[in-house]
């Protein structure tokens, strides 16, 4: 790829061209452009921001919150939610004191349980599916719209606390809720006022549903009166059950925004991640074989490892922005060291960061067991997945219980068939029904 001698030849004054040819690079070529970016300029000043490639140089713009804040997209983000939330600050008064809160609910002893529960969510979904291409005379069903999203969206109900809200709904709304805020690059107005649109409804949603939950328990507190609740054992149950100091704030308003923002983060990645594991997974024969027999295995950990190794290679959020509000000098002492002025957008592609072959060995095979700071799929630093617990098993189980059904794989020469459908997001995947769907 020769991507920056065409760059190159654009004038600096044609922005439009010169974006234009950086997003035709990432949609067709991303492996190439940004092989050829960490060698010659691995921190790229763009029309659309300074983009930072080589690994380190990642993690230092997401190591430092108070320097390269999330000021970029979080007014977007807080417009879309109608409220503050931890993934659009920086400081205490909302991001720190709201993470930690956000760590006791999304408590990390609560993996096996929810483990447990996806797993039985995705079955019972992919019976149906399964069921439902027979009944339609069909070799093939769609992986995303008839299984992972159904199965994401149950684990939401049940394990996040979304009871009585619609699959379609959650799936739908926070679906256009990220797409406003995390994939408008060229601020759409129409994508802005679906994504805001969506976050009203979801968050009159969720006010309904804590009222109805406050008025079944008899207690403004959610509580029988003994500090023991007789609703679901969920995350929102939690939210109600949890006595902060009244200087916090922390009211039903910030119960809503929080729980709608845990949606937002969730349910959309989490199906694209099933889908674009298997993807990955059958892209590579002799590598998906592996991960059926480790499908079978009796500890989780073996095959976890493969969908988080495949998520490497697509992750859901290959980028995150930042605006640098002080002067900084990125990669001080290297090469490549680089003054950041304030006030500039920067692009930490972790995506680039995860197949930088100065710290990466041998980024582009498929490995197993790399060190936990290889794999950038749930973040890192200040605003890592705040959900990383329960993603961890989610993720992974929605792809285990897929291979743990023989013949329910993309058919052969369709593995890369991944149907976008006009959104930033996969919304179709035919696989087949099973080792017996040929032509009905």
């Amino acid at each position: 790829m020769d991507f920056l001698a065409a760059y190159d030849a654009v004038p600096e004054t044609d922005a439009p061209r010169r974006i234009g040819l950086l997003r035709r690079a990432t949609a067709t070529d991303r492996a190439g452009l940004f092989r050829e970016l960490r060698a010659a300029r691995p921190v790229f000043p763009t029309p659309l921001g300074v983009f930072v490639t080589r690994h380190p140089d990642v993690l230092e713009v997401l190591s430092a919150p108070e320097t390269f804040t999330a000021g970029v997209f979080g007014p977007v983000l807080e417009e879309v939610l109608g409220a503050p939330f931890i993934l659009a600050r920086d400081g205490a008064d909302v991001h720190w004191r709201e993470r930690g809160y956000g760590q006791l609910v999304l408590a990390p002893e609560d993996a096996p349980r929810v483990r447990a529960l996806t797993a039985s969510l995705a079955d019972a979904a992919l019976d149906a599916a399964v069921a439902g291409a027979a009944e339609r005379g069909s070799a093939t069903f769609d992986l995303i719209q008839d299984y992972a999203c159904l199965a994401a969206a149950r684990v939401a109900v049940e394990y996040l606390g979304f009871t009585g809200i619609p699959e379609e709904t959650l799936h739908t709304d926070s679906r256009l809720m990220q797409w406003a805020f995390a994939a408008n690059q060229g601020r759409d107005p129409d994508v802005h006022a679906a994504g805001t649109a969506a976050g009203k409804e979801m968050h009159d949603l969720v006010a309904a549903l804590i009222a109805r939950r406050r008025a079944e328990s008899g207690r403004p507190d959610g509580t029988d009166g003994t500090g023991r609740t007789d609703g679901p054992d969920d995350v929102l149950g939690r939210m109600l059950r949890t006595r902060l100091p009244d200087e916090f704030g922390f009211d039903d308003e910030r119960i809503n925004a929080n729980l709608v923002g845990y949606l937002t983060g969730y349910q959309q990645n989490a199906t694209q991640c099933a889908a674009t594991a298997l993807k990955e997974l059958a892209l590579r024969p002799e590598v998906l074989a592996e991960a059926e027999r480790a499908a079978a295995d009796p500890d989780p950990a073996r095959f976890d490892a493969y969908v988080w190794e495949a998520l490497r290679f697509h992750p859901f959020v290959p980028a995150t922005p930042r605006l640098c509000v002080r002067e900084h000098v990125l990669a001080a002492g290297t090469p490549r060291q680089t003054r950041i002025p304030a006030g500039t957008p920067v692009v930490a592609w972790m995506y680039s960061a995860m197949f930088d072959e100065d710290v990466i060995e041998a980024p582009a095979e498929f490995r197993t067991g790399r060190p936990p700071s290889h794999n950038l799929v749930l973040g890192y630093g200040a605003h890592e997945c705040v959900g990383k617990y329960a993603a961890s098993v989610i993720v992974p189980e929605l792809v285990r219980r897929v291979l743990l059904r023989p013949g329910v794989r993309p058919p052969a020469g369709a593995e890369q068939a991944m149907d976008y459908a006009g959104t930033p997001y996969p919304q179709h995947y035919a696989v087949a029904a099973g080792p017996d769907s040929g032509e009905r």
